[in-house]
């Protein structure tokens, strides 16, 4: 036993396993609060972009006689909801609108020239996980509803925009929260 014990430094074989153990648990719970944090911290970005969004669309909306702008819809259920590559498609056209409108009044580059190219390019606003953001001239029950009518809304960590237990939207109070 004392030759086992002078090789690993004094201590045994079942004191290394029970300190590599406690160390293993220790580092997956740092993961997981990584994790946790980086989630968050999205999560936070996002709603901060929307809710900024949400005030360049209103000052819009009060200097044009209360006139939703015209942009593509996002959802032509025409013929039923379409697939999610023909919403990513859509959510890409309805974004480069609204940016080209609220940018035709300065009314966005002033609100979001702080944040990254990662999430604004002068062309496109993108959510905190590289989705374009999405303008909804009137509600919509696949979506979301808001009593106002037009909102702003992101697809959330999954990027896919018709799961809306995920999505953050405009409307949503603690968009407003700092």
């Amino acid at each position: 036993m004392n030759r086992l014990r002078r090789n690993f430094g004094g201590f045994t074989l079942t004191e290394m396993l029970t300190t590599v153990a406690v160390l293993i648990i220790l580092l997956g719970l740092m993961v997981s609060l990584a994790r946790h944090v980086r989630l968050s911290a999205s999560d936070q970005l996002t709603r901060d972009i929307l809710h900024r969004l949400d005030e360049a669309m209103a000052v819009y909306i009060h200097l044009n006689d209360e006139a939703v702008p015209d942009i593509p819809p996002f959802i032509d259920d025409s013929h039923g909801l379409p697939g999610e590559a023909a919403l990513q498609r859509s959510a890409l056209v309805n974004n480069e609108s609204f940016v080209r409108i609220l940018n035709s009044q300065g009314l966005l580059s002033d609100r979001v020239s702080d944040l990254s190219i990662e999430y604004y390019d002068d062309v496109h606003v993108f959510d905190a996980w590289g989705s374009p953001i999405v303008f909804m001239a009137k509600m919509h029950p696949a979506v979301g509803m808001n009593a106002k009518g037009w909102f702003f809304f992101s697809a959330g960590p999954d990027g896919r925009y018709l799961t809306r237990d995920d999505n953050l939207y405009s409307y949503d109070q603690r968009a407003t929260t700092p």
